[in-house]
């Protein structure tokens, strides 16, 4: 299959072009900062990156007209609805096909914020008070697409590999600043998910049939549901912190602690049973000593090819 490819200069989203390009698929990308160094990675995998903004659908409409498969994996913080809608507006714009193209379309199991039952699925409403259930309204909009086959994906916290937007490589950082700091509930726990294990579920929501996908919710997630600071601790004692960790309040400012101070375990087992996708990748607290080995030595590559 041809797949256009938003966020592939992200965390989920270059993850997921190697591995659709692994799997036998053309991918193109469309980034607004082609320049950044980590590309070139994606560059030698044959993956074809284009200059663009998804907020401006003539910047790769091309593009989009002769692909097979459209996977969104990134969220625009500032311009949210207008970013995602000018997407949308794109996609009905297209050429209609016999067979639809499949549109996957990313969020998180963090849109469902503090809800009284003890693990989250697919069948769960989002609390109004939580402030990103706002994207529960956008999968709604995605659904209703007409030209599309709109699956959505929501995977929980993400980390592996380079660690490039993790609250896991967040915590290696705190550490080696010297001053760890926990905030919010110190009994909330959240379920994680390998950014491998992640791109496997778009390689298989990309390829499924119409019949399997079409209209449906997944969570993508991991069976292990660790408490948030037993992680941290976990993280900073591998990047050799020694010290205590700050507890603290959540605070104006830090979203990590506004807007998940709360459970997020939830269940994967609608993917598991529908889209036969499996966790293949040890947790994240049983990771951490090689996770922290993989974000160091992306840290020295970059430092490498920016000299």
């Amino acid at each position: 299959m041809r797949i256009f490819l938003t966020g592939a200069s992200g965390y989920a989203g270059f993850y997921a072009a190697l591995r659709l390009a692994d799997a036998g698929h053309t991918v193109t990308g469309v980034v607004r900062h082609p320049e950044q160094p980590r590309l070139q990675a994606l560059r030698m995998r044959e993956i074809k990156l284009i200059h663009g903004d998804v907020a401006e659908p003539d910047t790769y409409r091309d593009e989009l007209e002769e692909c097979d498969a459209i996977v969104h994996t990134m969220l625009d913080k500032k311009r949210h609805f207008e970013t995602d809608r000018a997407l949308f507006g794109a996609l009905e714009s297209l050429s209609p096909r016999p067979r639809r193209r499949r549109f996957v379309y990313t969020t998180g199991v963090s849109i469902i914020g503090k809800v009284d039952v003890p693990l989250l699925d697919e069948t769960i409403e989002p609390n109004p008070a939580q402030p990103i259930s706002f994207r529960r309204k956008l999968e709604h909009e995605a659904f209703a697409l007409k030209n599309v086959s709109t699956v959505v994906l929501r995977p929980g916290f993400i980390f592996g590999n380079d660690g490039f937007n993790s609250t896991s490589t967040d915590w290696f950082a705190m550490a080696e600043q010297g001053d760890p700091v926990f905030r919010g509930d110190q009994e909330k726990g959240w379920s994680w998910i390998h950014v491998d294990d992640l791109a496997e579920a778009y390689r298989l929501a990309s390829e499924a049939d119409e019949s399997v996908v079409d209209g449906e919710i997944f969570h993508i997630v991991d069976e292990y549901r660790p408490r948030c600071l037993d992680v941290m601790r976990r993280c900073v004692a591998a990047a050799g912190y020694p010290g205590p960790i700050r507890l603290e309040a959540p605070i104006k400012g830090d979203n990590i602690s506004m807007w998940f101070d709360q459970n997020a375990y939830s269940s994967s087992r609608k993917a598991r049973e529908r889209l036969g996708w499996t966790s293949r990748h040890d947790s994240v607290i049983d990771s951490v000593d090689r996770l922290f080995a993989a974000w160091k030595a992306a840290q020295v590559r970059e430092a490498e090819t920016v000299a």
